[in-house]
């Protein structure tokens, strides 16, 4: 007899199987019982009529983890199909009776509790289908570039300098010296597609020291990185970027139906290429819409859902570039826009109202590099490792870096980004 999972029971009708998981519900309808149980694909439907098992289920309580064998039954009323008619239980392990969280989310629980709970919070179904979307957009990612030809890689997260210098940065005692937590795989990104790899991508958690205390700000979270070389200018890197949310999108939509019904989410994919803004345009924009705005300024939240409203309003697209950022506004690798180097050939892009990625051309000549850095006031002996691969022949190349959970939050309408992290990390909180 082997294990059958809730999304296979259907395929098991006549067949005696047994099933595990955690118990979600009971109820007692005189001479029938019956049992919710969850496993990881969802919800399986057990009935006991068998007297003598009926005694044992009295022993058994909500978030235990049991074992159930018996047949399985056609059953139309059931959204499976199918339902178990149990001949026999074990419990595998016992819950304590008192849970600090309604996992069934009948009754709603104080966010930060729920998170001081954080297990018990996720078996829930919402939270159980936040990372099934999450999983897909990862896959869909990397599925993407390596069909593009990119290279998975995987970078340092112990380093000795930061790629916008040592402000919010974490700092970590390494042995007799001091080190930091990377805010970006950034430089290690580019020195990999100068290596001779052109085309690379990574998938890790990144760390910002920034005292936010928002819902749209986490100080550990995952960035879907990529960077590749010989590129004409930023216009390929968001052709890229475009690629992969598009995907990511549709697959999203294609594998992940229960989840987007559950969580109420009417997904549309964006069709034809995603609209673009110039910074030194954002005014007109603005005052389209009552308001000011200077090209020296750096975009508010309010900014950016004024943008977002204006690309769906227009364009009926709720992603919008955001390019040629000012040169004050971006890193010192970023390239300058060649007809006015007040701006850059850097972009953000916004979905919903809300800031998911940047990216942009970097800067591939050696001398030109090494200025920039200088006039950001770095000290250039501390960065002589990343500028080695320039000096010794670098392509024009770029790259961008999406944050997974401000994606997964916008496409869910969550409410907060720390709902599409399984172990949040803020300001506040370090457990669990």
């Amino acid at each position: 007899m082997e294990r059958v999972l809730a999304s296979g029971l259907k395929d098991s009708i006549g067949k005696k199987v047994f099933v595990a998981g955690w118990v979600r519900n009971l109820r007692n309808l005189g001479k029938i019982n019956f049992v919710s149980l969850h496993d990881r694909s969802g919800k399986i439907q057990a009935v006991v009529k068998d007297a003598g098992v009926a005694e044992e289920l009295k022993k058994i309580g909500l978030e235990d983890v049991v074992k159930l064998e018996g047949k399985v039954n056609e059953d139309k009323r059931s959204k499976s199909g199918a339902e178990l008619e149990v001949s026999k239980i074990t419990v595998l392990s016992t819950s304590d009776r008192t849970l600090p969280v309604d996992v069934q989310g009948k009754t709603k629980t104080n966010f930060e509790h729920r998170f001081n709970h954080r297990v018990l919070d996720l078996r829930g179904e919402k939270g159980q289908a936040i990372f099934n979307v999450e999983n897909t957009i990862c896959q869909a990612f990397r599925e993407h570039l390596i069909s593009q030809d990119f290279i998975e890689i995987h970078t340092p997260k112990i380093i000795a300098t930061g790629t916008e210098g040592g402000a919010n940065m974490f700092p970590v005692v390494y042995f007799e010296r001091e080190a930091f937590l990377a805010q970006s795989p950034q430089f290690f990104k580019q020195m990999l597609v100068g290596s001779g790899f052109e085309r690379v991508f990574e998938v890790a958690a990144v760390y910002r020291a920034e005292t936010h205390d928002t819902p749209f700000h986490l100080n550990e979270y995952v960035s879907l990185d990529l960077e590749f070389g010989f590129i004409e200018d930023e216009s390929d890197v968001m052709k890229a970027t475009q690629g992969v949310i598009q995907e990511s999108l549709k697959r999203v939509r294609e594998e992940n139906r229960k989840e987007l019904e559950l969580l109420d989410v009417d997904l549309h994919e964006p069709k034809g290429d995603f609209p673009v803004i110039h910074y030194w345009d954002i005014p007109k924009v603005m005052t389209s819409f009552g308001k000011e705005f200077d090209v020296d300024e750096d975009l508010s939240r309010e900014h950016e859902e004024i943008l977002c409203k204006h690309a769906v309003e227009k364009f009926k697209c709720p992603f919008i570039f955001v390019d040629n950022y000012p040169a004050s506004k971006r890193p010192a690798y970023t390239q300058p826009y060649e007809k006015d180097t007040r701006f850059t050939r850097g972009y953000d892009l916004l979905y919903n109202g809300l800031e998911i990625t940047t990216g942009g051309q970097r800067i591939h000549d050696y001398e030109l590099l090494r200025k920039k850095f200088a006039e950001k006031g770095f000290p250039l002996e501390s960065f002589e490792y990343y500028f080695e691969v320039f000096k010794y022949g670098m392509p024009p190349h770029g790259g961008q870096a999406i944050g997974l959970e401000r994606l997964v939050m916008k496409l869910l309408n969550l409410d907060n980004v720390r709902e599409a992290s399984f172990f949040p990390r803020d300001r506040k909180r370090l457990t669990p």
